[in-house]
């Protein structure tokens, strides 16, 4: 499941159990200091192969070999590489940081830094009007 290929939102069997993609997984600024390379969290960062984490909506046996099936993709498309270059790169693309405030399992924390920069921003009352 490569970051390019799967969405934010995007739910999937596995196993027994049904989940879905909340955000792209970012290290922790210790991890550089682990690895001895100040750089580190920016050259991971910059490769976009961050992962993602998952929110269980229903319980179940998973094990290894077990499929992987996709449920449902959500609508917005935006993948988990697109989300971290929004964050992350494309702080402009204000327009990419209303298409991913769209997405109903955006977990809290990616939600309310795209909706702090665009409330610093022109789109700002443009986005409070629509919601």
């Amino acid at each position: 499941m490569l970051e390019d290929k799967v969405h934010i939102g995007d739910v999937f069997r596995i196993g027994e159990a049904l989940v879905e993609i909340t955000q792209p997984r970012v290290p922790c600024y210790k991890l550089g200091i682990k690895m001895s390379l100040p750089r580190f969290l920016k050259m991971f960062l910059d490769s976009c192969r961050v992962g993602f984490y998952l929110r269980v909506l229903e319980e179940g046996e998973v094990g290894a070999g077990d499929n992987v099936e996709r449920a449902r993709s959500d609508p917005e498309l935006v993948t988990v590489r697109e989300a971290c270059h929004l964050l992350y790169f494309d702080t402009e693309k204000l327009e990419g940081a209303m298409k991913a405030l769209g997405i109903q399992a955006l977990a809290p924390g990616w939600r309310q830094s795209f909706e702090e920069r665009l409330a610093r921003s022109k789109l700002g009352s443009r986005y409070s009007a629509e919601c």
